[in-house]
């Protein structure tokens, strides 16, 4: 039987939510997360749910990007995840956010390296090559220098995040600027993305009890509890 999944993205300036069924993907929306987040992102589900023709009483589980990201987008997510999990008593389905990024080069023939803005002279890392699910995984997800990301990078690969711009230089003096660099559009990460993740995960119980859901900001412990 087909599982009903909501997926929740808010590590990235760019809200998102979806409603799959199975593999059907019944609704997608996203907005700019500025103003009231909160406020945002409950309409924001409200308006895929009426569009996908659901009520939030058939949805099994929830989809959710953990980060890396937005220190106060995922405070928002997790928290709307966890009110809904204890509300609905369902599951929890965590992601890392920079996986679900990957997922808008599925298909790559080559290496994709995110690099994302952690600020602090930090940035988010992860490595990604071509995979039967569009990408897998070669590197967990890291805060690090972006000259030590740097180094992990080969000329022919694929570069994509925000951080591109930010260390454009350090790039070009690291002889990189050769990479292929993906749009800018095209590294937000996507709540369809991310239920289609969580509805591969789902079968492998892959899942989590709302209650023990918290953002991974790879920062400090501190940061993680405060958002419990």
């Amino acid at each position: 039987m087909a599982i009903n999944l909501l997926g929740i993205e808010t590590s990235s300036p760019i809200f998102s939510a979806a409603v799959t069924s199975g593999p059907d993907l019944r609704s997608y929306l996203q907005v700019e997360g500025l103003g009231r987040p909160s406020g945002l992102l409950t309409d924001l589900i409200a308006h895929a749910l009426e569009k996908a023709e659901l009520t939030l009483e058939r949805i099994d589980a929830i989809a959710l990007s953990i980060g890396p990201g937005s220190f106060t987008g995922l405070r928002v997510g997790t928290v709307t995840a966890k009110t809904m999990g204890w509300a609905l008593k369902i599951p929890v389905v965590p992601v890392s956010s920079l996986e679900v990024a990957a997922q808008n080069l599925a298909g790559i023939k080559k290496e994709l390296h995110l690099m994302v803005d952690a600020r602090r002279g930090n940035v988010y890392y992860a490595r990604f090559g071509p995979g039967p699910d569009g990408v897998t995984r070669l590197e967990p997800d890291q805060r690090l220098k972006p000259e030590e990301a740097l180094q992990k990078i080969n000329p022919d690969s694929f570069m994509m995040g925000d951080a591109l711009d930010k260390y454009a230089d350090l790039i070009r003096s690291a002889g990189l600027d050769r990479c292929e660099p993906v749009p800018p559009f095209a590294w937000v990460p996507r709540a369809d993305h991310l239920c289609r993740i969580a509805q591969r995960r789902w079968p492998e119980g892959q899942v989590t009890d709302w209650h023990r859901i918290q953002p991974n900001y790879l920062y400090s412990q501190e940061l993680n509890i405060a958002a419990k």
